[in-house]
Parts: C-alpha cells; structure tokens; sequence
C-alpha cells in the first residue's frame, strides 16, 4: 500500500516538474522574442502592450501591471515618451491625472512585440495537434481563473496577452463573476 502511495506522488511529482519546466520554457522564448521588438530591455514590452490593450491607462496600473516601483515605472514611462513610443494625456475622468496612450510608432512596436509573443507560442505548441491545443487552452482556461486573485493580478496575469485573439478571456471572465456572484 504505502508502495503505491509512493509511486502515485512520484507521478503526480514529476508531472508538476515537467509542467513547471514547459510553463518557464514558454516564458522564457515568449519574454526573449518580445524583448527583442521593444525599445529597451526589461519591462518595456510589457508597458507598451498593456498600454496598447487598454488606452488611457494610468501610471498606477502601469506600475501594476510591469510590478516596478511608482518611479521606476514614471523613469520608464519618460524613456518611452522621449522615444516616441507613448504620449501623456490628461485622463478622461480626472484632468489632473495622466492618462497614458500609444503614438503610431508605439503601436508599430506593440504590434511587433505581439508577433514575437505569437510566434514563440506558435514555435511552442506545434508539437500539439488542434485538439490537444484545445484541450491545453481549457486547462489553461481554467487554471488562470483560479490563480488569479484580484484586478491588479489581472494587470500582471495579461500583461503580454495578444488582447485581439483573447475573444474570450478567462482572467476577464473571472473578475466579472466575482464582481456579480448572481
């Protein structure tokens, strides 16, 4: 019995390792090919697909969603305004506060970062069939909705998504129905 036991949480071990690897694996091709179409290294692709997802954003869910610190990511929002990716505006909703948007050379950017991002995915799943993919991406589905614990984690949790294929996003969904349990 205790045998059995053993070879079980061996298998159940292993299973998690090997997930641990691919999901780093992922990350990693995903974090190096959109690197590459950014204007810096680090968190800049990131800023600007966030930015490119949801216009008007503001530095505070910026800071968020790259998880730097309020002036570091004020210092990285100066470098993008300085490089013409992203413009300063006066928020909608409270003309004191800075809402932040992308010019026409921060979306070209956007747009190749997300191409990088969708290719290292490509690269990725090709050893998958479609109905493998399909499977995969409802297990994913279903493991972002019980991982993610608040709007803020939405911002990091999204925060390199490619917001045009995402039709139906699990981490939107999620926080829709926390917000309306009815």
């Amino acid at each position: 019995m205790r045998r059995a036991y053993n070879n079980e949480r061996m298998k159940a071990s292993a299973e998690a390792n090997v997930i641990g690897a691919l999901a780093l694996a992922l990350a990693d091709d995903i974090l190096r090919s959109t690197g590459r179409n950014a204007p810096e290294i680090g968190p800049a692709a990131a800023a600007l697909s966030l930015i490119g997802h949801e216009p008007d954003l503001s530095i505070n869910e910026l800071r968020v969603g790259v998880g730097l610190s309020q002036p570091g990511t004020v210092r990285l929002v100066d470098r993008m305004v300085a490089a013409g990716m992203v413009a300063r505006l006066a928020a909608k909703h409270d003309r004191r506060a800075v809402a932040l948007s992308l010019t026409p050379g921060g979306q070209a950017a956007c747009d190749a970062i997300m191409a990088g991002r969708n290719g290292a995915l490509a690269k990725g799943l090709a050893a998958l069939d479609n109905d493998e993919r399909h499977t995969l991406g409802l297990l994913a589905s279903k493991m972002l909705r019980t991982m993610l614990r608040d709007e803020n984690h939405a911002y990091q949790i999204c925060r390199l998504c490619d917001f045009e294929r995402c039709e139906d996003c699990p981490v939107d969904s999620e926080l829709k129905a926390r917000a309306d349990p009815a």
